[in-house]
């Protein structure tokens, strides 16, 4: 399974979620009932400290559904710009990059 580029808004200040479903190269859900994931933000790809990182909850894992979410006091201490981020998969002994691509916060203006 292949990683797929996404660019993502993240609204600093609001709650973030995205839905991701998990399907095979027949289109057919993957049990992910077991697994486990994990994202992060960072600067630059070589930055050696995250901005923020995922939460993540399957939300049906016969289905390959998993949610991916950042509190509104995660996004509220993140500044305004342009960063990278990846979210990976993992089922057993195997990690997948499931997605990648650049995260670009847009300033709060109700405080």
């Amino acid at each position: 399974m292949a990683s797929g580029k996404l660019d993502i808004t993240i609204e600093q200040g609001a709650t973030f979620s995205r839905i991701i479903t998990i399907k095979d190269s027949s289109n057919t859900a993957v049990n992910i009932s077991s697994d486990s994931f994990a994202g992060q933000v960072r600067k630059r790809h070589q930055s050696a400290t995250a901005i923020a990182s995922f939460t993540f909850s399957i939300t049906n894992g016969s289905a390959g559904i998993v949610t991916a979410t950042m509190a509104n006091s995660v996004t509220s201490a993140m500044d305004p710009g342009d960063f990278v981020y990846d979210i990976e998969w993992t089922s057993g002994s195997t990690v997948t990059r499931l997605l990648e691509g650049t995260a670009t916060v847009t300033p709060e203006v109700t405080r």
